[in-house]
């Protein structure tokens, strides 16, 4: 078991996020939602734009454009600002671009980088200053109107802290202060989220693993996946302090084939990198229940462009697809423009209207 590459899968949290659809898909639908926010309200239709904006920034990211959704998450920024104070369902509107820079540095593979954005936002709104951002100053010293305002944005960045900045710690590695950061923040809990989980993997990492697997039995599961993360936590304890077991194994490969028959397309990256886990922790034990599982996680990969990456992106299920399935997920990939470094064209001129056309929407309403 190469329990470094493990780790690093770690924190597994069940979150929807939008279906891995083609580019073309995706890039119609910012259209369409614009189309359709004419006759809404004003407070809808900043959401609206919003929605526009962050979706936009979003396949600039997943295209591996960083330079152009950094700029689209700073337009939206501005728009949002040019007039201050503004109203606490503004100010949250006008950080969340800020926040999914951090969340673009994590997809990145910048954890340390994502953390100092996270961190500083945080110390910026709780001493009322600013901070630097991907090179730009973020003035939270009077972006609300009110203290009861700015306590609530303060309230926002300070959730986004304690579940982003546990995933960007782990992501570079830094166990003990993800663990710490949990706990400091009350993020630990008993149930198996971000701050419970890093907990777990800090403890084997220093060596603690009684007490690491004393955490997972502990564990109050609330959700059916909570039960097939803790099984794999389980086993990484189990197989760290050398007393790993097939009936272990098995049991963990059970509950995880559990998650994949009732599939949520909503769900299918956070399965897959669960059956990944789980597939990473069987080597070298009986073959046939982890056959099943591979099956299901190639089967349940088919169908979003996201869990696809995923899954060629693993040395073991790649080399256990035969030529068409490959294909086939490599096809989904290039079809989603996920890493290809640019837009088509005409994509990229429809993508930048339907901003244009959200922003022009969302100044004026901002200010009023």
């Amino acid at each position: 078991m190469d329990r470094q590459m493990i780790a690093r899968r770690f924190p597994l949290v069940s979150r929807s996020r939008p279906p891995g659809l083609t580019l073309a898909a995706r890039v119609a639908e910012l259209r369409k939602i614009v189309e359709e926010s004419s006759g809404l309200d004003d407070l809808e239709r900043v959401i609206r734009a919003c929605e526009v904006c962050n979706k936009a920034a979003l396949i600039a990211s997943d295209c591996a454009l960083p330079d152009l959704a950094r700029e689209l998450c700073w337009r939206q920024y501005d728009a949002l600002t040019q007039t201050r104070p503004i109203p606490a369902w503004a100010g949250k509107l006008a950080l969340q671009p800020v926040l999914n820079i951090a969340r673009q540095l994590i997809r990145e593979g910048d954890g340390d980088g994502a953390y100092q954005v996270l961190h500083g936002l945080l110390i910026a709104a709780l001493n009322r200053t600013d901070t630097e951002i991907a090179g730009r100053r973020v003035d939270l010293r009077v972006v609300t109107a009110s203290p009861d305002d700015h306590e609530l944005l303060s309230k926002l960045l300070w959730a986004a802290l304690l579940a982003d900045g546990a995933r960007a710690l782990a992501l570079a590695g830094r166990w003990q202060e993800a663990a710490e950061h949990a706990a400091k923040n009350r993020g630990v809990g008993t149930r198996l989220l971000d701050g419970r989980q890093v907990t777990i993997v800090a403890l084997v990492e220093r060596g603690d693993i009684n007490k690491a697997t004393a955490m997972v039995g502990e564990t109050l599961p609330a959700e059916p996946w909570e039960k097939a993360v803790a099984g794999l936590l389980r086993v990484y304890c189990r197989q760290a302090a050398g007393i790993g077991t097939n009936e272990d194994t098995t049991a963990m490969i059970l509950g995880t084939l559990e998650l994949f028959e009732h599939a949520d397309p909503s769900t299918a990256v956070f399965r897959t990198r669960v059956g990944m886990t789980a597939l990473d922790l069987t080597a070298g034990y009986d073959p046939e229940p982890a056959l099943r599982l591979q099956r299901a996680v190639m089967t349940g990969a088919m169908s979003d462009a996201y869990a696809s990456r995923e899954v060629l992106g693993h040395a073991s299920l790649r080399s256990a697809m035969i030529s068409r399935q490959q294909q086939a997920m490599q096809a989904m990939v290039q079809a989603a423009g996920l890493g290809n470094g640019a837009i088509p064209h005409g994509l990229l001129v429809d993508l930048m209207a339907s901003v244009a056309r959200a922003e022009a929407q969302l100044i004026p309403l901002a200010r009023s």
